[in-house]
């Protein structure tokens, strides 16, 4: 099953409506997952590599990706949101594959998930998918979609990019 729907179902979507915005992006590198997952399980580093997305990162209490950890990320959504502060709970992990948190706030259902598929000893696919759905969020879909779009693409981008300064 992939990761969009696996985010749709944690949700309760079997489907994405006009209600729904996916942004999706995967990319294929000669990095292995362990030290990608090194790189990315930094949580207070991902403002340097997940531009223009994230401005702020950091761990509310302990400071370790668990189940039930706790996070505050400072996002830059652009026009009509601007910058948002959210809070984010884990609720599923695989170290070193995957992490995912949901939640249902304001009316929206969002699901979040980044894997780290192993395929092979030096290669590996990363995933970062995030599904969001409510009244809010279509009317916004039009303004949004394609920049959020970009704006995952870029992160996943930036990620290998950090990963290659660390383990050239």
């Amino acid at each position: 099953m992939n990761s969009t729907t696996i985010a749709l179902q944690k949700i309760g979507l079997d489907k994405p409506s006009w209600k729904t915005v996916i942004a999706a992006a995967s990319q294929e590198t000669d990095i292995p997952a362990k030290a990608l997952w090194e790189v990315w399980s930094k949580l207070e580093d991902w403002p340097i590599w997940s531009k223009p997305l994230h401005s702020t990162t950091h761990w509310i209490g302990k400071a370790e990706w668990e189940v039930g950890g706790k996070f505050e990320q400072e996002l830059n959504l652009g026009f009509p949101l601007g910058k948002l502060t959210s809070t984010e709970t884990v609720g599923e992990l695989v170290p070193g594959e995957t992490v995912m948190w949901w939640k249902e706030e304001k009316g929206i259902r969002s699901c979040h998930i980044w894997t780290f598929e192993a395929l092979g000893e030096s290669r590996t696919r990363i995933t970062n998918v995030e599904v969001f759905h409510g009244l809010a969020i279509g009317l916004v879909k039009p303004l949004v979609a394609a920049r959020w779009q970009r704006m995952f693409e870029a992160s996943v981008s930036g990620l290998i990019q950090q990963a290659l300064t660390i383990h050239p």
